[in-house]
């Protein structure tokens, strides 16, 4: 199928397809399901596996041998990394409401998935990271130290990538709250537990190497921080009202927007259900968010389940229809 250049929306009742069209719109991004559904979920019943291609990049999966495969301009990348983050989307949806009212990890998960697209060199210390991690946990004496090393060498890259997109970033989710009708004072942090330069977190995994051992986890690093979000200094998670938590996480993915439109080309910007559950300020004003990520050069798919739901600011993207998974203009 071609997109418009501007986008379109897509009408169909629930169950026809529509989330799984968004899926498959996105899933070049990053080659997992904005879901978090697994590959083998992601197949058609009965089919074998499935195949997606995107511009210049392509990916494959054979549910037969848990095989995946990707191509990016006809050749096959040295490493999945390389090819991340050559399609940019982002996905909007009453579920984001688990950015804000959801643990530490959703938020830490939102920050890795975008710096990792969006940070040259992130998302290999990411990686080894988590490898060092792993390997931590069953390491021999002798060989936890080396570990240690990778542990606190990356953690420490990791930490200060996710500190500058906080410093850069925070008074514009400040403002796209605002924009959104929240009256009181948000605020955007990031929290690490240890010191972020490699030696603090060196000497606090060697202090916690036997509790570690003790409770079969690595209590120490990165993947124990937090990005905090308060609104007149409380915890929006514990304090914000319904209406005030979906405010803040659909400012958080209007912010994912505007940060893959700063690292060049601008988004494919989908709305699954996106206007679901607002009130007509927030609705009204999420709109003209829109509007103004369209005339940045976002491309915009909405996903609707019926025409009433189309509201006027998206009104005059070309209309196609969905029905057992079937598409038509």
């Amino acid at each position: 199928m071609d997109l418009p250049d501007a986008g379109c929306v897509i009408v169909g009742r629930n169950g026809h397809g529509k989330t799984s069209l968004i899926e498959a719109l996105l899933y070049t991004e990053t080659f997992r399901s904005f879901r978090r559904a697994s590959d083998a979920e992601l197949v058609r019943f009965g089919a074998d596996g499935f195949h997606v291609e995107a511009g210049r990049v392509a990916v494959g999966y054979d549910a037969r041998t848990k095989e995946k495969k990707i191509v990016v301009n006809g050749v096959l990348p040295e490493r999945m990394a390389d090819a991340i983050g050559m399609v940019k989307g982002v996905v909007l949806s009453p579920a984001d409401v688990a950015l804000v009212a959801g643990g530490p990890r959703e938020r830490r998960r939102f920050l890795d998935v975008l710096l990792s697209i969006t940070a040259p060199g992130y998302v290999d210390a990411l990686t080894r990271y988590r490898r060092a991690v792993a390997h931590r946990g069953r390491a021999t004496p002798a060989e936890i130290e080396a570990w240690e090393r990778v542990i606190a060498e990356c953690g420490a890259a990791i930490v200060a990538a996710r500190c500058r997109w906080a410093e850069r970033w925070s008074d514009v989710w400040a403002e796209l709250c605002a924009a959104m009708g929240e009256t009181a004072v948000p605020r955007l942090e990031y929290r690490a537990r240890t010191a972020g330069d490699a030696d603090a977190i060196g000497t606090a995994l060697a202090a916690s190497r036997d509790r570690d051992r003790a409770v079969g986890r690595c209590t120490v690093g990165p993947h124990r921080d937090e990005l905090r979000l308060t609104i007149d200094g409380r915890p929006l998670r514990s304090f914000g009202s319904a209406g005030q938590q979906r405010t803040g996480a659909l400012a958080l993915r209007l912010l994912e927007a505007s940060c893959l439109e700063a690292s060049g080309d601008g988004a494919l910007l989908c709305l699954d259900d996106a206007f679901a559950e607002l009130d007509a300020t927030r609705s009204r004003r999420l709109g003209e968010l829109i509007e103004k990520r369209a005339a940045a050069g976002s491309q915009i798919v909405a996903a609707v389940p019926k025409e009433t739901d189309v509201p006027d600011v998206i009104g005059g993207l070309a209309r196609w229809t969905i029905s057992d998974g079937r598409i038509s203009a």
